[in-house]
């Protein structure tokens, strides 16, 4: 297929996208139209009923997700279907994602994808603002993004810090941003988890800088939006993945080496360090949900620690 080709059905997927958003969001116009109160703070939101049913509902939730067609992270996306939320699929890797939006429909649930590029502003303001005026709203925001490059730090090249600063930190800003301006815009507050690791809070693998300093930006930057937007009803949060096979990727240069036979290092590495050993991304989806839902109500500028036990050893 040319290029040209693949643009052109990437420009027609993305309008049957719009199209097919916008006509199940106006199943929840009603909902949509009512705002918070005024001044509502953080967790101010609606009491739950004292039921599974309605603790975890996301009935007519417009969510949105990172990077989740062709990455580890495809069961958040299920799982947030399942509890009734419209999923709004943002990826580069476009047929994957496409494919993931299918599954979920043919299952009887919501959901749609986009092309998109995180890590350029154009495409990530794009994004908000289709689905934004597509739905009526934004209220809730996943980054699941994430890529490694494990190399000693004497041996880590400019481009190679940039690469890792870009997608595990300058993309959750440009999400968070966008996402941010669109729950303002509805007035209805909204969620906002990212997907991070524990290595904010204590290093696991030996040659980590790169990644490290990003996911400790993120809490950061979390943190400090949780605080800011507190009193607009919007809940910021993150989720610290330990060991987990295939949630993050990695850099073309450090897959290579590891091709070629250099060996991984690192605490969490060690005999003995995970009590209930490696994890897997339903752990991680059921936190989400968790954060996401009414459930969660009360929690903002937290960080939730999935590691199997890896800190208390």
């Amino acid at each position: 297929m040319s290029s040209d080709q693949q643009s052109n059905g990437q420009d027609l997927g993305r309008r049957d996208a719009l199209r097919l958003l916008t006509r199940v969001a106006a199943g929840s116009a009603a909902a949509a139209a009512t705002p918070l109160a005024a001044g509502a703070a953080a967790g101010a939101t609606e009491r739950p009923h004292l039921n599974i049913a309605s603790l975890f509902s996301l009935q007519d939730k417009v969510a949105v997700l990172t990077d989740v067609g062709g990455g580890g992270s495809r069961e958040v996306a299920l799982l947030l279907a399942a509890a009734g939320a419209h999923v709004v699929i943002a990826d580069r890797v476009y047929a994957p994602a496409r494919a993931l939006a299918a599954q979920i429909v043919a299952a009887g649930g919501h959901a749609v994808a986009f092309d998109t590029d995180i890590e350029s502003e154009a495409s990530v303001v794009a994004l908000f603002q289709d689905v934004a005026k597509a739905a009526g709203r934004v209220d809730i925001l996943v980054n699941c993004a994430g890529m490694l490059a494990r190399q000693p730090l004497v041996e880590t090249t400019v481009q190679q810090w940039d690469d890792v600063q870009s997608l595990n930190l300058r993309a959750n800003f440009l999400c968070m941003r966008e996402g941010v301006k669109q729950m303002l815009a509805a007035g209805r507050g909204g969620r906002i988890v990212n997907i991070t690791t524990i290595g904010a809070l204590h290093p696991v693998m030996n040659g980590n800088e790169a990644y490290g300093a990003a996911r400790l930006g993120v809490t950061g930057l979390s943190r400090t939006t949780a605080l800011d937007y507190a009193p607009d009803g919007i809940l910021v949060n993150t989720v610290l993945a330990g060991a987990i096979p295939g949630k993050v990727s990695f850099h073309p240069t450090t897959a290579a080496a590891l091709k070629a036979g250099r060996k991984m290092g690192g605490p969490i590495l060690q005999p003995g360090r995970l009590p209930f050993g490696d994890g897997d991304m339903t752990d991680v989806a059921a936190a989400v949900l968790y954060l996401v839902s009414p459930a969660g109500r009360y929690m903002t500028g937290q960080s939730m620690v999935l590691d199997g036990g890896f800190l208390l050893t």
